[in-house]
């Protein structure tokens, strides 16, 4: 194989993979109405819950449940979100610019980091200083650029001082 067939394939796999997180933007904006697409942030589609999500009408119940406690997610390309505001858009903004420069690789250092996280948190006898989510190298670079706050002391984690998995 020649230099640059391998080049095409590294890229197209590391770059052209990603695209397949499109089926959801697009199922929920075409398919189900949960989404209104609002425009573009940079090179980046967002897409905004529908005006209703809070109510769990019309939109479908568990994308509804899904949504509870999210403000958005990026997923290259493009963002999703309950509400905008700046500091949204610029958080999920970055996470689309960490996930174009470092394609699929930004997957495995983020779940990466969490994994390193827990796993070096896990210290019987001590409390946790660091939470898998909130301490993540990618998660603290987007609040940071968002003007939120970077260090999260561990009483303002969502479930308290014991909340270590990310999300739920």
């Amino acid at each position: 194989m020649l230099w640059w067939q391998v080049l095409l394939l590294v890229v197209g796999i590391n770059w052209g993979v990603p695209l397949l997180f499109w089926a959801y933007p697009l199922v929920m904006w075409i398919g189900f109405k949960d989404f209104v697409f609002e425009g573009f942030y940079g090179p980046f589609a967002k897409f905004k819950l529908s005006p209703d999500a809070n109510t769990g009408d019309p939109i479908e119940p568990w994308h509804a449940k899904a949504w509870k406690d999210w403000e958005g997610v990026a997923l290259h390309w493009f963002m999703c979100y309950r509400k905008i505001g700046e500091r949204t858009e610029m958080h999920e903004g970055t996470h689309c610019w960490q996930q174009l420069a470092f394609g699929l690789l930004w997957w495995v250092i983020y779940f990466g980091h969490m994994l390193w996280i827990l796993v070096t948190q896990k210290i019987k006898g001590k409390p946790y200083t660091k939470h898998a989510y909130l301490d993540c190298v990618w998660e603290r670079q987007a609040r940071k650029r968002a003007g939120q706050i970077v260090d999260v002391p561990p009483k303002y984690w969502m479930q308290g001082e014991d909340d270590l998995w990310p999300w739920w």
